[in-house]
């Protein structure tokens, strides 16, 4: 059986990093791009910090794109380097510059089976997260996939804080792909998430997408350090003229231009493109994690079905109750349950159908 070479070599990341430079130099050379955010990443992991970035945006915009791409980016001066003269070899962590002109670079630090992870669970992930080395990159692929398949919006999210905390001295980047940013419970939204990046924006025809960064608020007397309510309002009144169905890029890089956390925009190089062999390594492990996915949907099928029965259990408890006390408000049903009366209301809209043989149950229940 043939093995599977996931090494990514000297020689295709400095390529990968000369098409990088070459497709910003066709753009001006602007400030801001990626190799400038890989390196501002850097500055604040080599002060003794960590940094806690989730990417966002709609699907196929190029979201595992961009994080691959800025984790490369900033290990591109990682690995094993080679003293030309002594031909001693030392290991060195991401950094924004080369070794001196006597050292050569002889293995690439990046490895996708410890700074990836796909679809991992708590332990898995935990065990890759304290393997990676000081100021390396840590990747959650598909994060909003783990959030429903394992429940991150308790678990998981506790555990990367704690880790965060416990590892702090290593200062590590940790990067997740999270569409709804909302799905983040609000600790982790608050106090771990640094910078939110949004692609807004693919060109299929020029291969590049269009990314905004926007940054915490520092201000710590604010609840929601990322003004979510505030930026939603703002955003719809700036373009309120323009009908949601013809609003452009343009109209949204203007809308968010003028929100709370703005810091930029840039554009990213498509890795397909300039590195296609690293690309296929990434989709090497993005399938094989799919089909581990499939694998253990009877798991999944096993949690829904005790949803169901639990919403059935609520059903049937509310209509007990409707049932001994006939003028019982859902306020009160709410207060009884220690929950909203708009659940109850919503709980009994959903089990209708299955009123009658519940009411038959509850009839037989000995009071």
């Amino acid at each position: 059986m043939e093995v599977f070479d996931d090494t990514i070599t000297v020689e295709e990341i400095e390529d990968l990093c000369r098409k990088v430079e070459a497709f910003y130099a066709e753009r001006g050379n602007p400030k801001i791009n990626i190799v400038w955010l890989a390196d501002l990443i850097l500055k604040r992991l080599t002060n003794d910090l960590d940094y806690y970035i989730n990417v966002e945006g709609t699907k196929g915009f190029g979201k595992s794109n961009l994080i691959l791409l800025l984790s490369l980016i900033q290990c591109r001066y990682s690995g094993i380097w080679e003293n030309t003269i002594t031909k001693k070899k030392v290991k060195v962590y991401p950094r924004t510059k080369p070794l001196p002109k006597e050292w050569k670079h002889i293995e690439y630090g990046f490895q996708f089976k410890k700074n990836m992870s796909f679809l991992d669970d708590a332990g898995e992930m935990k065990k890759k997260f304290y393997s990676i080395d000081k100021y390396m990159p840590f990747i959650v692929d598909e994060g909003s996939k783990n959030l429903h398949k394992y429940q991150w919006a308790t678990k998981l999210q506790f555990m990367l804080v704690q880790m965060s905390d416990t590892e702090r001295y290593q200062n590590k980047s940790f990067y997740i792909c999270f569409p709804n940013f909302k799905e983040l419970n609000p600790t982790f939204r608050n106090d771990r998430v640094n910078m939110r990046l949004y692609l807004f924006n693919k060109n299929v025809t020029k291969h590049y997408a269009q990314c905004i960064i926007s940054i915490r608020d520092v201000n710590r007397h604010v609840l929601d350090k990322w003004h979510t309510d505030d930026n939603a309002k703002k955003f719809e009144d700036l373009l309120r003229n323009v009908p949601t169905a013809t609003r452009a890029p343009h109209h949204v890089l203007y809308a968010e231009s003028k929100l709370q956390g703005y810091a930029g925009y840039f554009d990213v190089p498509e890795l397909k493109i300039i590195a296609p062999r690293i690309w296929d390594i990434y989709m090497h492990y993005k399938i094989t994690n799919a089909q581990r996915q499939k694998d253990d949907t009877p798991i999944e099928e096993e949690e829904s079905k005790r949803m169901q029965s639990l919403k059935l259990n609520n059903y049937r408890l509310i209509q007990f109750l409707k049932l001994k006390f006939p003028d019982i408000s859902n306020v009160k049903i709410g207060e009884i349950m220690n929950c909203s009366a708009s659940f109850v209301s919503k709980s009994l809209n959903e089990n209708n159908r299955n009123f009658e043989e519940t009411m038959n149950y509850l009839k037989e229940i000995r009071l």
